[in-house]
């Protein structure tokens, strides 16, 4: 296919030069062919296995306990009439590490009276997330969105809180217990997201004052140069 369409090419291009361009495009379309094909990383939560998600708040009568099945399927729940749809994703980062997303939404405030405080978990008093494999969980989050799924607040990375992160057992923070953010009430949250980072390998996180050493290292380095090209 690659000769014939050569053949067709104008007739004053030397011999020479049509070998020296079949010889180069042959050589490409072998690399094609021999090149890696990207792996698709395998599932870190097992596809259809259930998961409990807990919900509290200051002016409650009672807590939303929910039972969800990890297939990407929205299901349907109440939370004092309140109707919560819960769904969640996976997603390959690259380079050993996933990211795992449980995401409710409501159509009204998940935290009606002002500054009440907001308490969460996931596999709290049930069921965490079944894990096929060994994973480390470096990141944590739980963010607060409105209704047009706009960031109004997060609780930050809360890894450091988490009962068994390396490796990750699955449950945020464990079997029995819960997250709390105060002054949740009355900012308009209608969906929130629990955002888990995790790697097949342990992720070490730099500490703020090794951070900052490193900056007056590189500061001073090019103080250094400044005056020596003076």
């Amino acid at each position: 296919m690659i000769i014939a369409c050569l053949s067709a090419l104008h007739f004053d291009i030397k011999g020479e030069n049509v070998r020296k361009l079949i010889g180069s495009i042959l050589m490409s379309v072998a690399a094609l062919a021999l090149a890696p094909q990207a792996a698709v990383a395998a599932p870190v939560v097992a596809a259809g296995s259930t998961y409990s998600v807990y919900l509290d708040r200051d002016n409650s009568n009672e807590a939303f306990h929910g039972i969800a099945a990890f297939d990407g399927i929205s299901e349907l729940g109440a939370w004092e009439f309140l109707p919560i749809t819960v769904s969640e994703s996976e997603t390959d980062l690259g380079n050993g590490r996933s990211l795992i997303s449980i995401q409710l939404r409501a159509n009204g405030d998940f935290f009606p009276m002002a500054d009440e405080s907001g308490y969460y978990g996931i596999g709290t008093f049930g069921d965490g997330l079944d894990l096929l494999r060994s994973v480390f969980l470096y990141d944590a989050r739980v963010s607060f969105l409105d209704s047009n799924n706009k960031l109004v607040t997060d609780s930050g990375n809360l890894v450091d809180n988490v009962g068994q992160s390396a490796p990750w057992d699955g449950f945020f923070p464990t079997a029995d217990g819960i997250f709390h953010s105060e002054s949740l009430g009355g900012l308009g949250i209608l969906g929130i997201n629990f955002d888990f980072f995790v790697s097949e390998e342990p992720v070490s996180v730099p500490e703020p004052a090794g951070v900052l050493l490193t900056g007056l290292g590189l500061m001073a380095m090019l103080a250094t140069r400044r005056r020596r090209s003076r």
